[in-house]
Formats: structure tokens, C-alpha cells, sequence
């Protein structure tokens, strides 16, 4: 009983904490849910980003936004409110990509306990000052998330 216990334990975070990964022209693309610290805390995603080109960058603003299948166990905050300009890539500003992104995410209320797969979308601008234009990005994944 305690051997499948642990076991059980070991399995959750791994499988919490396996990335799942997309690629596109410009950027590979991964993600992995990250179980709370402590109990009551908020969990979230990390987003990583691999640079293929080294004239592309992510910008600040619009910002990064987290989307879920509406089935989602797990909620994520408001994305932060946009200006709504579409960026210049003259005068973008850019995240550091040397840093993973973390959306915090709370668990629905009565969202079902054990192992799910969480059908994730997160959407970002980004821009080549080079080539002088700026786009949309999305990278979709199925996360494995266990809910204590």
C-alpha cells in the first residue's frame, strides 16, 4: 500500500512537471503545469521559449495570454488589459527570454481530483526589428495536470 502510494506521488510530479513542446518558424515553444507550493496556493504554467532566429523577440505588450479548453480544470487570472495598438517594432519592448514566463492558475471550483489533460493555448506578439514587422504567435498544448 505505501509502495503504490509513493509510487502514485513520484508519478504526479513527474508527469507535472514534463514539458510539452511546439515548434514554429521563429520560436520551439514549451510548457509544464507546476503544482503549488503548499496547499491553498495558486499553481501555474511555465512557458519557455527557444529563440530561432536572434532578430525575433517577444514583446511586453500586448502581453502573453493564457487560454483553457472550457472544460478546464484549472482557471486562469485576466490577461492584463492591452492598449490595443498593434506593436512597432521600432519601439517594442521585449520580454527577457532567458526567463520563463508563469501564469499563475487556480483549480476550478469542483474540478474533479486525479490525472487530467488540460488542452492549453497561450497567444504572444512578437516582432523582427530587421525585417520591420511584428505578428501573432500561438502554441497549443495538452498538459498533464494531477489535482490533489
Amino acid at each position: 500500500m505505501v509502495t503504490s502510494m509513493i509510487s502514485a506521488l513520484l508519478l504526479q510530479g513527474a508527469l507535472q512537471m514534463t514539458p510539452q513542446a511546439t515548434t514554429s518558424q521563429h520560436f520551439d515553444v514549451s510548457a509544464a503545469y507546476e503544482a503549488p507550493a503548499k496547499k491553498g496556493a495558486p499553481g501555474g504554467i511555465v512557458v519557455e521559449f527557444k529563440r530561432k532566429d536572434p532578430d525575433v523577440n517577444i514583446n511586453e505588450e500586448p502581453a502573453a495570454r493564457l487560454k483553457f479548453a472550457p472544460s478546464s480544470p484549472l482557471v486562469a487570472p485576466p490577461p492584463p488589459k492591452s492598449t490595443g495598438a498593434i506593436p512597432d517594432p521600432a519601439n517594442a519592448h521585449y520580454i527577457d527570454l532567458a526567463k520563463p514566463l508563469r501564469f499563475p492558475v487556480t483549480v476550478a471550483e469542483g474540478a474533479p481530483r486525479g490525472l487530467s489533460t488540460v488542452r492549453t493555448t497561450v497567444s504572444y506578439f512578437y516582432c523582427s526589428k530587421r525585417e520591420n514587422w511584428c505578428r501573432k504567435g500561438t502554441a497549443e498544448f495538452d498538459l498533464a495536470v494531477v489535482l490533489p
